[in-house]
Protein backbone atom coordinates (compact mmCIF):
# COMPACT_ATOMS: atom_id res chain seq x y z
CA UNK A 1 0.00 0.00 0.00
CA UNK A 2 3.25 2.08 0.11
CA UNK A 3 3.78 4.22 -3.11
CA UNK A 4 6.63 1.44 -3.47
CA UNK A 5 4.34 -1.35 -2.91
CA UNK A 6 2.48 -0.02 -6.22
CA UNK A 7 4.01 -2.52 -8.19
CA UNK A 8 1.18 -5.31 -7.55
CA UNK A 9 -0.49 -3.11 -9.87
CA UNK A 10 1.76 -3.08 -12.57
CA UNK A 11 1.09 -1.65 -15.90
CA UNK A 12 4.02 -2.35 -18.37
CA UNK A 13 3.81 0.64 -20.83
CA UNK A 14 5.05 0.84 -24.33
CA UNK A 15 5.35 4.43 -25.44
CA UNK A 16 3.30 6.07 -27.68
CA UNK A 17 4.84 5.83 -31.18
CA UNK A 18 2.80 6.57 -33.96
CA UNK A 19 3.14 6.29 -38.03
CA UNK A 20 3.28 9.96 -39.35
CA UNK A 21 2.86 11.04 -43.03
CA UNK A 22 6.96 12.64 -42.45
CA UNK A 23 7.68 9.58 -40.81
CA UNK A 24 6.40 6.63 -41.55
CA UNK A 25 8.83 4.57 -40.93
CA UNK A 26 9.08 5.03 -37.44
CA UNK A 27 9.64 1.82 -35.07
CA UNK A 28 7.24 1.38 -31.65
CA UNK A 29 9.35 1.73 -28.60
CA UNK A 30 10.29 -1.25 -26.38
CA UNK A 31 8.12 -1.97 -23.15
CA UNK A 32 9.13 -0.25 -20.13
CA UNK A 33 8.00 -1.37 -16.67
CA UNK A 34 5.96 1.22 -14.95
CA UNK A 35 3.78 0.88 -11.80
CA UNK A 36 0.41 2.56 -11.24
CA UNK A 37 1.13 5.19 -8.14
CA UNK A 38 -0.85 6.30 -5.54
CA UNK A 39 -2.25 10.19 -6.28
CA UNK A 40 -1.77 10.14 -9.92
CA UNK A 41 -3.41 12.30 -11.77
CA UNK A 42 -7.06 11.43 -13.43
CA UNK A 43 -8.31 13.36 -16.49
CA UNK A 44 -10.03 16.47 -16.60
CA UNK A 45 -13.78 15.94 -15.62
CA UNK A 46 -16.81 17.38 -16.94
CA UNK A 47 -19.72 16.90 -14.94
CA UNK A 48 -20.60 16.55 -10.84
CA UNK A 49 -18.53 12.91 -11.47
CA UNK A 50 -15.86 14.08 -13.28
CA UNK A 51 -14.96 18.06 -12.06
CA UNK A 52 -11.63 18.88 -10.96
CA UNK A 53 -10.84 19.39 -7.55
CA UNK A 54 -8.83 21.64 -5.93
CA UNK A 55 -8.96 19.82 -2.51
CA UNK A 56 -10.22 16.37 -1.37
CA UNK A 57 -13.54 14.76 -3.64
CA UNK A 58 -15.45 14.53 -1.06
CA UNK A 59 -15.43 16.52 2.55
CA UNK A 60 -17.39 17.06 5.44
CA UNK A 61 -19.88 19.42 3.73
CA UNK A 62 -20.22 16.35 0.47
CA UNK A 63 -19.21 13.10 2.48
CA UNK A 64 -20.24 11.11 -0.13
CA UNK A 65 -20.69 11.67 -3.82
CA UNK A 66 -21.32 9.36 -7.00
CA UNK A 67 -17.68 8.43 -8.90
CA UNK A 68 -16.24 6.36 -11.40
CA UNK A 69 -12.61 6.18 -12.86
CA UNK A 70 -13.49 5.39 -16.22
CA UNK A 71 -16.17 8.61 -16.26
CA UNK A 72 -13.58 10.44 -15.23
CA UNK A 73 -11.30 9.14 -18.18
CA UNK A 74 -13.49 8.63 -20.84
CA UNK A 75 -15.16 11.94 -21.06
CA UNK A 76 -16.44 13.31 -24.43
CA UNK A 77 -16.93 10.90 -27.40
CA UNK A 78 -15.10 11.85 -30.26
CA UNK A 79 -17.25 14.47 -32.24
CA UNK A 80 -18.38 12.96 -35.44
CA UNK A 81 -16.96 9.55 -35.13
CA UNK A 82 -19.17 7.21 -37.64
CA UNK A 83 -20.82 4.45 -36.32
CA UNK A 84 -19.40 0.81 -36.53
CA UNK A 85 -22.22 -0.71 -39.17
CA UNK A 86 -22.14 -3.77 -41.39
CA UNK A 87 -19.70 -2.52 -43.70
CA UNK A 88 -16.68 -2.53 -41.62
CA UNK A 89 -14.44 -4.92 -41.16
CA UNK A 90 -14.69 -6.28 -37.65
CA UNK A 91 -13.36 -9.24 -35.35
CA UNK A 92 -15.33 -9.94 -32.25
CA UNK A 93 -19.03 -9.72 -31.03
CA UNK A 94 -21.29 -7.34 -31.57
CA UNK A 95 -22.53 -6.70 -28.37
CA UNK A 96 -19.30 -6.46 -27.38
CA UNK A 97 -18.78 -4.42 -23.99
CA UNK A 98 -16.16 -2.99 -25.35
CA UNK A 99 -15.20 -1.73 -29.10
CA UNK A 100 -11.41 -0.83 -30.29
CA UNK A 101 -11.72 1.28 -33.20
CA UNK A 102 -8.80 1.67 -35.63
CA UNK A 103 -7.35 3.72 -38.58
CA UNK A 104 -4.76 2.32 -39.89
CA UNK A 105 -2.56 0.66 -42.59
CA UNK A 106 -0.66 -2.20 -43.87
CA UNK A 107 2.10 0.43 -45.01
CA UNK A 108 2.93 1.06 -41.55
CA UNK A 109 5.56 -0.05 -39.73
CA UNK A 110 4.13 0.97 -36.04
CA UNK A 111 1.10 -0.62 -36.74
CA UNK A 112 1.77 -3.97 -37.01
CA UNK A 113 3.09 -4.25 -33.97
CA UNK A 114 0.17 -2.29 -32.47
CA UNK A 115 -1.87 -4.71 -34.57
CA UNK A 116 -0.35 -7.74 -32.18
CA UNK A 117 -1.82 -5.70 -28.88
CA UNK A 118 -5.24 -5.67 -30.66
CA UNK A 119 -5.13 -8.99 -31.10
CA UNK A 120 -4.28 -10.02 -27.80
CA UNK A 121 -6.70 -8.21 -26.24
CA UNK A 122 -9.13 -9.67 -28.03
CA UNK A 123 -8.09 -13.52 -27.31
CA UNK A 124 -7.93 -12.39 -23.48
CA UNK A 125 -11.46 -11.00 -23.92
CA UNK A 126 -13.10 -13.03 -27.01
CA UNK A 127 -16.97 -11.85 -25.25
CA UNK A 128 -15.77 -8.69 -24.27
CA UNK A 129 -13.68 -6.90 -26.64
CA UNK A 130 -14.55 -6.04 -30.49
CA UNK A 131 -11.87 -4.76 -32.94
CA UNK A 132 -12.89 -2.90 -36.08
CA UNK A 133 -10.16 -1.79 -38.63
CA UNK A 134 -10.66 1.91 -40.57
CA UNK A 135 -8.56 2.48 -43.91
CA UNK A 136 -6.00 5.60 -43.46
CA UNK A 137 -3.95 5.65 -46.07
CA UNK A 138 -1.03 7.83 -47.71
CA UNK A 139 0.04 6.32 -50.75
CA UNK A 140 -0.55 4.11 -53.69
CA UNK A 141 0.63 1.19 -52.34
CA UNK A 142 -1.27 1.42 -49.29
CA UNK A 143 -4.50 1.71 -51.37
CA UNK A 144 -3.67 -1.13 -53.43
CA UNK A 145 -2.93 -3.32 -49.91
CA UNK A 146 -6.58 -1.87 -48.33
CA UNK A 147 -8.30 -3.07 -51.44
CA UNK A 148 -6.76 -6.42 -50.64
CA UNK A 149 -7.95 -6.77 -47.60
CA UNK A 150 -11.40 -5.62 -48.60
CA UNK A 151 -11.07 -8.57 -51.13
CA UNK A 152 -9.86 -11.02 -48.45
CA UNK A 153 -12.94 -9.62 -46.89
CA UNK A 154 -15.57 -10.92 -49.47
CA UNK A 155 -14.04 -14.73 -48.98
CA UNK A 156 -14.10 -14.38 -45.05
CA UNK A 157 -10.66 -13.96 -44.10
CA UNK A 158 -9.79 -10.29 -43.71
CA UNK A 159 -8.64 -11.40 -39.95
CA UNK A 160 -6.37 -13.90 -41.42
CA UNK A 161 -5.21 -11.74 -44.44
CA UNK A 162 -4.38 -8.54 -42.22
CA UNK A 163 -2.65 -10.48 -39.79
CA UNK A 164 -0.31 -12.13 -42.03
CA UNK A 165 0.18 -9.09 -44.24
CA UNK A 166 1.18 -7.58 -40.82
CA UNK A 167 3.93 -10.55 -40.24
CA UNK A 168 5.27 -10.57 -43.80
CA UNK A 169 5.79 -6.88 -44.27
CA UNK A 170 9.09 -7.36 -43.28
CA UNK A 171 11.77 -10.24 -42.02
CA UNK A 172 12.51 -10.10 -38.29
CA UNK A 173 15.42 -11.87 -37.48
CA UNK A 174 14.44 -12.40 -33.98
CA UNK A 175 11.42 -14.13 -35.28
CA UNK A 176 12.16 -18.05 -35.76
CA UNK A 177 9.15 -18.38 -37.68
CA UNK A 178 10.81 -16.44 -40.15
CA UNK A 179 14.28 -17.52 -39.98
CA UNK A 180 13.83 -20.36 -42.55
CA UNK A 181 11.63 -17.88 -45.51
CA UNK A 182 13.24 -16.69 -48.30
CA UNK A 183 13.80 -12.56 -48.34
CA UNK A 184 10.92 -12.65 -51.22
CA UNK A 185 8.74 -14.26 -48.94
CA UNK A 186 7.86 -10.32 -47.46
CA UNK A 187 6.43 -7.63 -49.52
CA UNK A 188 7.52 -4.40 -47.65
CA UNK A 189 10.22 -3.62 -50.33
CA UNK A 190 8.68 -5.45 -53.31
CA UNK A 191 7.77 -2.54 -56.08
CA UNK A 192 4.06 -1.01 -56.43
CA UNK A 193 4.09 -3.10 -59.68
CA UNK A 194 4.83 -6.35 -58.32
CA UNK A 195 2.75 -6.32 -55.57
CA UNK A 196 -0.26 -8.30 -57.44
CA UNK A 197 2.74 -10.77 -58.74
CA UNK A 198 3.51 -11.11 -55.00
CA UNK A 199 0.07 -11.85 -53.31
CA UNK A 200 -0.65 -14.11 -56.56
CA UNK A 201 2.10 -16.17 -55.52
CA UNK A 202 1.26 -16.06 -51.11
CA UNK A 203 -2.31 -15.60 -50.84
CA UNK A 204 -3.02 -19.37 -51.51
CA UNK A 205 -1.29 -20.15 -47.81
CA UNK A 206 -4.64 -18.52 -46.64
CA UNK A 207 -6.96 -20.47 -48.74
CA UNK A 208 -7.82 -17.57 -50.67
CA UNK A 209 -8.79 -18.14 -54.32
CA UNK A 210 -6.78 -16.04 -56.54
CA UNK A 211 -8.92 -15.57 -59.43
CA UNK A 212 -12.40 -14.42 -57.05
CA UNK A 213 -9.48 -12.32 -54.79
CA UNK A 214 -8.17 -10.21 -57.90
CA UNK A 215 -11.38 -9.63 -59.49
CA UNK A 216 -12.60 -8.14 -56.22
CA UNK A 217 -9.40 -6.46 -55.31
CA UNK A 218 -9.82 -4.08 -58.49
CA UNK A 219 -13.66 -4.14 -58.45
CA UNK A 220 -15.29 -0.54 -58.77
CA UNK A 221 -16.99 -0.95 -55.57
CA UNK A 222 -13.97 -2.06 -53.47
CA UNK A 223 -11.56 0.80 -55.26
CA UNK A 224 -14.93 3.20 -54.40
CA UNK A 225 -15.18 2.19 -50.72
CA UNK A 226 -11.34 2.59 -50.29
CA UNK A 227 -10.91 5.65 -50.95
CA UNK A 228 -14.23 6.68 -49.28
CA UNK A 229 -12.75 5.36 -45.93
CA UNK A 230 -9.44 7.37 -46.86
CA UNK A 231 -11.44 10.33 -47.59
CA UNK A 232 -13.32 10.00 -44.35
CA UNK A 233 -10.40 9.19 -42.18
CA UNK A 234 -8.14 12.23 -43.24
CA UNK A 235 -11.35 14.78 -42.86
CA UNK A 236 -10.82 13.99 -39.31
CA UNK A 237 -6.99 15.27 -39.43
CA UNK A 238 -5.66 12.27 -37.25
CA UNK A 239 -1.98 12.89 -37.37
CA UNK A 240 -0.76 9.46 -38.26
CA UNK A 241 -1.55 5.62 -37.85
CA UNK A 242 -2.63 4.13 -35.85
CA UNK A 243 -5.09 6.24 -34.41
CA UNK A 244 -7.49 4.51 -32.26
CA UNK A 245 -10.67 5.15 -30.35
CA UNK A 246 -12.14 3.16 -27.30
CA UNK A 247 -15.81 2.69 -27.16
CA UNK A 248 -16.19 6.05 -29.36
CA UNK A 249 -13.56 8.29 -27.26
CA UNK A 250 -9.83 9.06 -28.49
CA UNK A 251 -7.80 7.09 -26.56
CA UNK A 252 -6.63 8.97 -23.19
CA UNK A 253 -3.51 7.69 -21.99
CA UNK A 254 0.40 7.88 -23.62
CA UNK A 255 0.88 4.19 -22.89
CA UNK A 256 -0.19 1.24 -24.67
CA UNK A 257 0.04 -2.51 -23.87
CA UNK A 258 -1.93 -5.47 -23.06
CA UNK A 259 -2.03 -4.41 -19.25
CA UNK A 260 -3.74 -1.23 -19.63
CA UNK A 261 -5.59 -1.77 -22.23
CA UNK A 262 -6.95 -5.14 -20.09
CA UNK A 263 -6.89 -2.35 -17.25
CA UNK A 264 -10.17 -0.33 -19.33
CA UNK A 265 -11.79 -3.63 -20.58
CA UNK A 266 -11.88 -4.65 -16.68
CA UNK A 267 -13.25 -1.62 -15.53
CA UNK A 268 -15.31 -0.95 -18.48
CA UNK A 269 -16.78 -4.09 -17.86
CA UNK A 270 -17.53 -2.65 -14.01
CA UNK A 271 -19.61 0.03 -14.94
CA UNK A 272 -22.27 -2.11 -15.32
CA UNK A 273 -22.01 -3.11 -11.59
CA UNK A 274 -21.95 0.84 -10.31
CA UNK A 275 -24.65 2.33 -8.60
CA UNK A 276 -24.14 5.69 -9.08
CA UNK A 277 -25.25 6.92 -6.34
CA UNK A 278 -24.54 6.85 -3.01
CA UNK A 279 -25.93 4.44 -0.28
CA UNK A 280 -28.88 5.03 2.08
CA UNK A 281 -27.83 5.33 5.58
CA UNK A 282 -28.26 2.18 7.35
CA UNK A 283 -25.85 1.73 10.02
CA UNK A 284 -26.33 3.91 13.59
CA UNK A 285 -23.30 4.99 15.25
CA UNK A 286 -24.54 3.85 18.45
CA UNK A 287 -24.58 0.74 17.93
CA UNK A 288 -21.99 -1.82 17.61
CA UNK A 289 -21.19 -3.80 14.15
CA UNK A 290 -18.94 -6.63 13.57
CA UNK A 291 -18.13 -8.49 9.81
CA UNK A 292 -17.71 -12.17 8.95
CA UNK A 293 -15.60 -12.26 6.15
CA UNK A 294 -15.72 -15.95 4.64
CA UNK A 295 -12.94 -16.90 2.53
CA UNK A 296 -11.78 -19.83 0.48
CA UNK A 297 -9.02 -20.19 3.61
CA UNK A 298 -11.50 -19.88 6.74
CA UNK A 299 -13.69 -16.85 8.91
CA UNK A 300 -12.17 -13.50 9.47
CA UNK A 301 -14.29 -11.63 12.14
CA UNK A 302 -13.90 -8.04 12.41
CA UNK A 303 -15.08 -5.01 14.90
CA UNK A 304 -16.36 -2.43 12.66
CA UNK A 305 -16.10 1.41 13.70
CA UNK A 306 -19.07 2.82 13.09
CA UNK A 307 -18.58 4.97 16.00
CA UNK A 308 -15.49 7.09 14.38
CA UNK A 309 -15.91 5.48 10.79
CA UNK A 310 -19.73 5.82 9.76
CA UNK A 311 -19.56 6.33 6.41
CA UNK A 312 -17.02 3.31 5.58
CA UNK A 313 -19.11 1.47 7.93
CA UNK A 314 -22.08 2.16 6.62
CA UNK A 315 -20.73 1.48 2.73
CA UNK A 316 -19.31 -1.48 4.01
CA UNK A 317 -22.87 -2.70 5.52
CA UNK A 318 -24.37 -1.92 2.16
CA UNK A 319 -22.43 -3.64 0.18
CA UNK A 320 -22.28 -6.76 2.14
CA UNK A 321 -25.79 -7.23 3.01
CA UNK A 322 -26.16 -6.69 -1.66
CA UNK A 323 -23.77 -9.19 -1.86
CA UNK A 324 -21.21 -7.35 -3.75
CA UNK A 325 -18.31 -8.66 -2.16
CA UNK A 326 -19.58 -12.68 -3.08
CA UNK A 327 -17.05 -13.92 -4.93
CA UNK A 328 -14.69 -11.09 -5.50
CA UNK A 329 -10.72 -12.25 -5.51
CA UNK A 330 -7.80 -11.12 -3.27
CA UNK A 331 -4.79 -9.66 -4.05
CA UNK A 332 -2.25 -10.14 -1.57
CA UNK A 333 1.33 -9.41 -0.39
CA UNK A 334 3.48 -10.16 2.53
CA UNK A 335 1.95 -6.88 4.16
CA UNK A 336 -1.20 -7.15 3.05
CA UNK A 337 -4.72 -8.53 1.19
CA UNK A 338 -6.71 -6.49 -0.80
CA UNK A 339 -11.00 -7.02 -2.25
CA UNK A 340 -13.55 -5.58 -2.77
CA UNK A 341 -13.32 -4.28 -6.27
CA UNK A 342 -15.02 -6.77 -9.26
CA UNK A 343 -12.79 -5.43 -12.03
CA UNK A 344 -9.94 -7.10 -10.06
CA UNK A 345 -7.46 -4.18 -10.73
CA UNK A 346 -7.65 -2.41 -7.87
CA UNK A 347 -9.20 0.88 -9.08
CA UNK A 348 -12.96 -0.18 -9.59
CA UNK A 349 -15.79 0.79 -7.39
CA UNK A 350 -19.56 0.83 -6.34
CA UNK A 351 -19.95 3.68 -8.15
CA UNK A 352 -19.83 6.66 -5.19
CA UNK A 353 -17.01 8.11 -3.10
CA UNK A 354 -17.09 8.83 0.44
CA UNK A 355 -14.99 10.85 2.77
CA UNK A 356 -11.36 10.32 4.81
CA UNK A 357 -12.62 9.27 8.16
CA UNK A 358 -9.19 9.39 9.90
CA UNK A 359 -8.27 9.02 13.57
CA UNK A 360 -5.06 9.15 15.74
CA UNK A 361 -6.08 6.76 17.95
CA UNK A 362 -6.00 4.07 15.23
CA UNK A 363 -2.74 3.41 13.19
CA UNK A 364 -0.73 0.91 11.31
CA UNK A 365 1.33 0.19 13.86
CA UNK A 366 -0.06 -3.59 14.40
CA UNK A 367 -1.31 -5.91 12.01
CA UNK A 368 -5.34 -7.18 11.36
CA UNK A 369 -5.94 -3.00 10.86
CA UNK A 370 -9.32 -3.06 8.21
CA UNK A 371 -8.83 0.04 6.14
CA UNK A 372 -10.17 2.15 2.83
CA UNK A 373 -8.53 1.49 -0.37
CA UNK A 374 -8.51 5.09 -1.27
CA UNK A 375 -7.45 6.62 -4.66
CA UNK A 376 -7.00 9.76 -3.41
CA UNK A 377 -8.23 12.60 -1.24
CA UNK A 378 -11.35 11.75 -0.42
CA UNK A 379 -12.18 9.16 -3.03
CA UNK A 380 -12.88 5.67 -0.48
CA UNK A 381 -14.93 3.26 -1.69
CA UNK A 382 -15.42 -0.59 -1.63
CA UNK A 383 -11.69 -1.80 -2.16
CA UNK A 384 -10.80 -2.51 0.91
CA UNK A 385 -7.22 -4.34 2.58
CA UNK A 386 -6.64 -5.97 5.68
CA UNK A 387 -2.49 -5.36 7.07
CA UNK A 388 -0.33 -8.26 7.53
CA UNK A 389 2.36 -6.53 9.55
CA UNK A 390 3.30 -2.94 10.71
CA UNK A 391 2.45 -0.58 7.61
CA UNK A 392 4.16 2.82 7.53
CA UNK A 393 3.21 6.07 6.05
CA UNK A 394 -0.57 5.33 5.90
CA UNK A 395 -1.66 7.86 7.59
CA UNK A 396 -3.98 8.81 4.97
CA UNK A 397 -6.13 5.80 4.95
CA UNK A 398 -9.25 5.02 6.89
CA UNK A 399 -9.18 2.44 9.52
CA UNK A 400 -12.71 1.20 9.75
CA UNK A 401 -12.35 -1.79 11.62
CA UNK A 402 -10.11 -4.69 12.98
CA UNK A 403 -9.47 -8.46 13.05
CA UNK A 404 -10.85 -9.72 15.98
CA UNK A 405 -10.46 -13.09 14.87
CA UNK A 406 -8.82 -15.35 11.91
CA UNK A 407 -5.76 -13.53 11.22
CA UNK A 408 -4.10 -17.31 10.44
CA UNK A 409 -6.55 -16.92 7.69
CA UNK A 410 -5.54 -13.32 5.97
CA UNK A 411 -2.22 -14.54 6.43
CA UNK A 412 -2.62 -18.19 4.95
CA UNK A 413 -4.24 -16.32 2.09
CA UNK A 414 -2.26 -17.35 -1.19
CA UNK A 415 0.29 -14.67 -2.59
CA UNK A 416 -0.98 -13.13 -5.64
CA UNK A 417 1.28 -9.69 -5.75
CA UNK A 418 0.13 -9.00 -9.47
CA UNK A 419 -3.34 -9.02 -10.62
CA UNK A 420 -3.36 -10.32 -14.10
CA UNK A 421 -1.68 -13.83 -11.78
CA UNK A 422 -4.60 -16.28 -11.88
CA UNK A 423 -7.12 -15.70 -9.13
CA UNK A 424 -6.46 -18.61 -6.04
CA UNK A 425 -8.17 -16.95 -2.80
CA UNK A 426 -11.45 -15.40 -3.21
CA UNK A 427 -14.35 -14.00 -0.37
CA UNK A 428 -17.32 -16.59 -0.07
CA UNK A 429 -20.01 -14.15 1.85
CA UNK A 430 -20.02 -11.42 3.82
CA UNK A 431 -22.22 -11.21 7.36
CA UNK A 432 -23.28 -8.22 9.23
CA UNK A 433 -23.69 -9.17 12.94
CA UNK A 434 -25.10 -6.22 14.84
CA UNK A 435 -25.36 -5.59 18.79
Amino acid sequence: MKKKMFPILIIAAILLAACSKAEEGSQIAEPIAAAVVEGEEIADPADENTAPQDGPFTDADEPCKPFSLMARSLVTPFTGLPPVTEYDLVVGPDDAVVTFLEYSQLTCPACASFEQLLAAIQERYPDDVRLVFRHFLFQDKSFLAAQAMEAAEKQGKFNEFKNYMFDRKAKNPGNPEHANLPDDAFWGSVAEADFDAWLEEYIVELGIKPTQFFKDMYSAEIVEKVQVAADSARSFGFGGTPTWFINGYEWPENKRDIEIFSFYVQLIKNQEKEYGACPPIITQSDKDYSATISTTKGDIVVDLFADITPFAVNSFVFLAQKGWYDGLPFISTDEFALTGDPSDTGYGGAGYAYLDELNADHSFDNAGKLATFSLGPGINGSTFFISKTSMEGQQGRTIFGEVTEGMDVVNALELRENIFNPVIDRILTVTINEN
